[in-house]
């Protein structure tokens, strides 16, 4: 018994003994993020004013970019939209030390409208250069973006000069499936919100459309099999629907109809990823004055 007693005494006076030693002023370990933000970036210089939209990962980032912005196209007159962000849980990332310095390209566009596009991955620009030359010396200036890990995706035409609406040949419609031969109008999984490739797309096709005031187009949404039918017709109406705001809100004054399909007009029956894909789309069909 006395030896148990013993015992039972030692430890106690070592636990008293450790919570009065051990100090109380360790620093708490900072927590981590599991699943960092990727750093984004959206650009576009269009009547007048450079919009900038993005999640930044510090003040100081943030800060370079508007310092270069305010710089290049204050003298300019252009208004700039300042919709940065700053986000703790967003990673830094090698391209934000090499974005200000591109800022300058959107002011190398022919027509002042341009943008440009980061979404983490890869480097999206649109926009229109009046010569080969022009685009050259535009695409070299972003090789910084590029070194830096980011995959560029080129849509900048070169018009090769004005062309008046009544040089104009060629109607509408092909011009407009050749652009969604190579580029698609793309949404956030399960919603109406246009994705960074999804605006990149539309950015190529508001010109075009801009050529033939006239012009009547339907808007045609289209999902994949799955899903209630009713839901599908719905989300492919208000993609449908996101596409014609986004002309509107870019100054188009053409005849837009937005039309929902769902899943009912498929352009493949199988059950592959790729033809899933494929299903999901958006179509353009002129249906007036297309050749104006």
């Amino acid at each position: 018994m006395k030896r148990a007693a013993i015992l039972v005494g030692g430890l106690s006076a070592l636990t008293l003994l450790a919570l009065v030693c051990v100090p109380r002023h360790l620093p708490v370990p900072a927590p981590t993020i599991a699943n960092p933000i990727p750093a984004s970036f959206h650009a576009r210089l269009e009547q007048g004013t450079l919009t900038l939209r993005g999640s930044m990962p510090d003040a100081s980032t943030r800060e370079r970019i508007l310092k270069e912005a305010r710089a290049r196209y204050d003298a300019g007159k252009i208004k700039i939209d300042d919709q940065l962000v700053v986000d703790p849980q967003v990673a830094s990332a090698p391209w934000l030390e090499a974005l200000p310095g591109i800022l300058p390209v959107l002011g190398m566009m022919n027509t002042a409208r341009g943008s440009i596009i980061i979404d983490g991955r890869s480097l999206v620009l649109s926009g229109r250069v009046a010569t080969e030359q022009s685009k050259i010396a535009l695409l070299s200036s972003i090789t910084p973006m590029t070194a830096a890990g980011l995959e560029l995706e080129d849509h900048i035409l070169s018009s090769g000069g004005h062309t008046t609406p009544s040089l104009r040949r060629g109607s509408l419609q092909p011009k407009l499936d050749a652009v969604l031969a190579k580029a698609r109008i793309e949404f956030e999984s399960n919603k109406a919100v246009l994705s960074a490739k999804g605006i990149a797309a539309l950015d190529q096709i508001v010109p075009l459309i801009r050529d033939y005031p006239q012009a009547s187009i339907e808007i045609g949404g289209h999902t994949d099999p799955f899903g209630a039918p009713a839901y599908n017709v719905d989300l492919s109406h208000r993609r449908a629907e996101a596409v014609r705001q986004y002309f509107v809100k870019h100054g188009l004054g053409n005849k837009f109809t937005a039309v929902g399909y769902g899943a009912s007009k498929p352009r493949s029956k199988e059950q592959t990823q790729a033809a899933l894909q494929r299903n999901r789309r958006i179509e353009l069909h002129v249906t007036g004055n297309g050749d104006l």
